[in-house]
């Protein structure tokens, strides 16, 4: 019975650790190099619901706070579409890879002011 009863909480308890921030909860951060050699750092701290995707871009005092992130299953496509503090636009558009590790990424395009770079966010 103390076998069965181990073997259930063992069971219980990896279940649990395996869907932590799944698919797209927790910090993610890009560090990449723009067309003019630029180095852009961008962080996403980022809450799923099952339905609309919520956050925070570069959290600090000059945040940007949003919610019109997407997410479709059917090809695990993540789209945030956001105004930062002047009210410009930011686009991004990737797909999440290596779904079923801790660190997974999401890589696409990230648009705002200072243009378009191939971004690549992974999660920590």
């Amino acid at each position: 019975m103390r076998g069965l009863f181990a073997a259930l909480l063992l069971a219980a308890a990896t279940a649990s650790v395996a869907q932590e921030g799944f698919p797209l909860d927790g910090t993610w951060r890009s560090e990449s190099t723009a067309k003019d050699g630029s180095h852009r750092t961008i962080v996403l701290v980022m809450q799923w619901d099952g339905k609309s995707v919520t956050g925070t871009i570069n959290p600090g005092p000059k945040g940007i706070d949003f919610t019109g992130g997407t997410l479709n299953p059917e090809g695990w496509k993540f789209t945030l579409d956001v105004k930062n503090a002047k009210g410009g636009p930011i686009r991004f558009e990737g797909t999440i890879s290596n779904l079923g590790k801790y660190n997974r990424v999401v890589a696409g395009k990230w648009t705002d002011a200072a243009g378009t770079i191939d971004a690549k966010f992974v999660h920590e």
